[in-house]
């Protein structure tokens, strides 16, 4: 009886261990390891936050690297933007420093088609806020529309991680 516990609870560990160890391969020679540290981020978002305090937009930002199917960036705010949908990539927001709030969903006010399924508004109306602060995450899935709000006073440096996804139909409410 203990013997064939004792192999039931073997099985059942070496079973469960194989999900821990599998070795995913790399796919083709673009594949990388690449380690982005606090201090990358935070140095890389004060040169775009300075970046920003200088544009008429209150806006800067750089494309960090490009991999198969998604891409990161560095963005700063100073100003509020504009609404935007994007038919084609998903975006992760990580604030880095610094706080805001994202508008998601809701209504683009005259919005305009341009290239790449990319869709610019003067604002949202009826649209959900969320409060941004250091260390928040908020996912954008592709059609959604948002826009960053920058209070008084206030600035956001923010890690974007943008997906590509199957194309989409943009929201209803932004046209």
């Amino acid at each position: 009886m203990r013997r064939r516990m004792l192999c039931a609870v073997v099985m059942c560990v070496v079973t469960a261990s194989t999900g821990w160890s599998q070795v995913v391969p790399a796919q083709g020679a673009e594949a990388s390891i690449d380690l982005l540290t606090s201090g990358d981020l935070a140095a890389w978002g004060l040169a775009q936050l300075a970046k920003a305090k200088q544009s008429e937009s209150g806006s800067a930002g750089m494309t960090l690297k490009k991999y198969p199917g998604h891409y990161t960036m560095i963005t700063a705010r100073t100003k509020s933007g504009g609404a935007e949908v994007h038919a084609h990539f998903s975006d992760f927001l990580i604030v880095v420093d610094g706080e805001g709030t994202e508008l998601t969903g809701g209504t683009v006010i005259e919005p305009k088609e341009g290239a790449d399924g990319e869709t610019r508004g003067l604002r949202l109306e009826g649209a959900t806020t969320h409060a941004l602060h250091k260390g928040d995450v908020i996912h954008i899935p592709a059609g959604t529309p948002h826009q960053a709000i920058e209070g008084p006073g206030q600035t956001i440096t923010i890690f974007v991680i943008k997906v590509e996804t199957p194309a989409v139909e943009t929201n209803a409410a932004a046209k």
